[in-house]
């Protein structure tokens, strides 16, 4: 009787063993698996670039890093945490515009306002048929873009109008940073004969469901050769394919609306009337 109950009790006994060996094995597991994680939780937080701290002390466009400077985590740029400002004493643009230069004394030939815009009218100004392609500069992620688009001026407001197919990367841009830039340039022939402008402006973007989408189409953008009006139409068939036209593209285009902040206009034309040949002309605030 003896014998029997100790080798029922040693199988029980096995028994027990057996499952507290499981449960160690489970145990150490999880122990392992939550090790593991915590790794590779403070792996990834190691990995992942903090984000900049905004500081509102601004800095000139020519500042340098000295020793008393925090450090700087890889792939950070100073644009990042400060306002970058120009220095507008030493930047060649504005020597340019004001500083005394050969032949010139301090501020003297800076043309007339009302003079300049006449200028910008001629050059990239007018409506529909009189559009301009512009090569456009976006960003995003500190990643600039640069692209070319057809773009009309509306003179009496300074503000630059923009027809786009939905879905390009520089409407992505656009929606996220709404600060831009654009250039205007006749072909290089020499130094003798030179025309550019360059715009810094701010962007929005207006789709077919605004309310003045259609106005500025009708208004302002060259959208009637793309709508391909039969020659042999009449008025009123004319209207009927126009309107049809504009109903369609509202689906699938947006329109830029860009307010020029800052326009510089370089013409070696306007040395030979007594002013510099870079001006400007800057939105009032």
């Amino acid at each position: 009787m003896v014998g029997t109950e100790d080798a029922k009790y040693s199988n029980k006994e096995k028994k027990d063993v057996q499952k507290g060996v499981i449960f160690i094995r489970m145990f150490a597991t999880a122990v392992l698996v939550v090790a593991l994680c915590g790794a590779c939780m403070t792996a990834g937080q190691v990995a992942v670039k903090a984000e900049p701290q905004k500081i509102s002390q601004s800095i000139k466009a020519a500042a340098e890093v000295d020793n008393n400077h925090p450090p700087i985590e890889p792939g950070f740029s100073c644009v990042d945490c400060h306002e970058i400002k120009v220095d507008a004493e030493t930047t060649a643009t504005q020597n340019w515009l004001y500083a005394e230069t050969p032949g010139k004394e301090a501020n003297e030939g800076v043309m007339p306002e009302e003079l300049l815009l006449q200028h910008v009218r001629r050059v990239i100004g007018g409506i529909k048929m009189e559009s301009k392609t512009f090569v456009l500069g976006t960003s995003m992620n500190n990643r600039p873009l640069t692209t070319t688009a057809e773009f009309t001026l509306d003179p009496e407001k300074m503000i630059l109008y923009g027809f786009h197919e939905k879905g390009t990367e520089k409407l992505n841009h656009i929606k996220t940073n709404p600060y831009v830039s654009l250039n205007y340039h006749k072909e290089f022939e020499s130094f003798d004969v030179f025309l550019c402008c360059q715009i810094l402006g701010t962007a929005v973007l207006i789709d077919g469901t605004g309310p003045e989408y259609e106005r500025i189409i009708i208004d302002l953008l060259p959208y009637e050769d793309g709508a391909r009006v039969p020659e042999s139409a009449t008025p009123q068939q004319r209207e009927e394919h126009l309107k049809k036209f504009r109903r369609g593209i509202k689906k699938g285009f947006y329109i830029s609306k860009i307010a020029i902040d800052r326009l510089t206009m370089i013409n070696i034309d306007f040395v030979k009337n007594g002013y510099r040949r870079v001006q400007r002309w800057e939105r009032k605030r």
